[in-house]
């Protein structure tokens, strides 16, 4: 949700004309300033405020059932497949089985061409690796 939001500001700030700019030099560096000249903190903490997600840690939240410490995640394939047994087949061929059997609540895109699933928080950083280490190679 809050890397949603971030890519909302993002996407937003392309809009903001350039002659308004200058109006808040002050502003940034006062919160330079506040945050001990590290500019980086500075926006970060403006990017968690503007986000809406500042005053305290969410907990990762599956957006197909909204249960706590999940991921959704969502596997897009080059051409349409016929039935979710094919991303089981994928993620059986990759992943180990603690991961596989903590997966649940998979469904098929309408047009078969992807899916999605939710993953236990625990295991997310674990399968990006995996997924991201095979589509380097």
């Amino acid at each position: 949700m809050i890397k949603a939001s971030s890519r909302d500001i993002i996407k937003n700030l392309n809009e903001v004309n350039e002659a308004v700019v200058p109006l808040f030099n002050q502003t940034a560096e006062a919160l330079i300033a506040i945050h001990g000249n590290d500019a980086k903190k500075a926006l970060c903490v403006t990017l968690a405020y503007l986000s809406g997600h500042y005053k305290e840690m969410l907990e990762n939240r599956s957006l197909l059932t909204g249960q706590e410490k999940c991921i959704t995640i969502e596997m897009k394939m080059n051409k349409p497949f016929y039935g979710v047994s094919v991303v089981w087949s994928i993620l059986k061929k990759f992943l180990p089985t603690n991961i596989t059997d903590q997966i649940y609540g998979m469904r098929a895109y309408k047009d078969l061409t992807g899916a999605v699933f939710d993953i236990r928080d625990e295991d997310i950083e674990r399968f990006e690796d995996i997924f991201n280490h095979l589509r380097d190679e």
